[in-house]
C-alpha cells in the first residue's frame, strides 16, 4: 500500500520558510514544529534562496512572487506562439485555396 505525499500550501512553505530565513531559526527545529521532514523544508529554503538569486525553478511552481510571475509570462509566451503558428499555417492553407479558386 502506498502513502499519498503530503501537499502544502504555498503560503505554509513561505511562512515555514520566513521562520528560517527571517527569524534565524534552525531547520530542524522548524520542521519539527510544523510537522515537516527536515529534508523538505531544506530543500524549500534552497529553492527559495536560488529564487531570490533569479534562478529559475527547474520543476514545480516557483515560491517567489517574481518567479511566479516569469513562470506565467513563460506559459503565456508559449500559448501566443502555438496560437500565431497556427494562424500562419491556416493563412497558407487559404492562400494556396484562393489561388486554386482562381485557376
Amino acid at each position: 500500500m502506498t502513502s499519498k505525499r503530503q501537499e502544502y500550501t504555498r503560503e505554509f512553505k513561505l511562512e515555514a520558510i520566513s521562520l528560517v530565513i527571517d527569524h534565524k531559526r534552525k531547520v530542524a527545529e522548524v520542521a519539527k514544529t510544523l510537522g515537516v521532514g527536515v529534508s523538505t523544508l531544506d530543500n524549500w529554503v534552497r529553492k527559495y534562496k536560488k529564487e531570490k538569486q533569479g534562478i529559475r525553478p527547474t520543476e514545480g511552481l516557483a515560491l517567489t512572487d517574481d518567479q511566479r510571475r516569469i513562470q506565467e509570462l513563460e506559459r503565456e509566451v508559449r500559448q501566443l506562439k502555438m496560437e500565431k503558428d497556427i494562424l500562419k499555417k491556416a493563412s497558407a492553407l487559404l492562400a494556396s485555396d484562393n489561388l486554386n479558386v482562381y485557376r
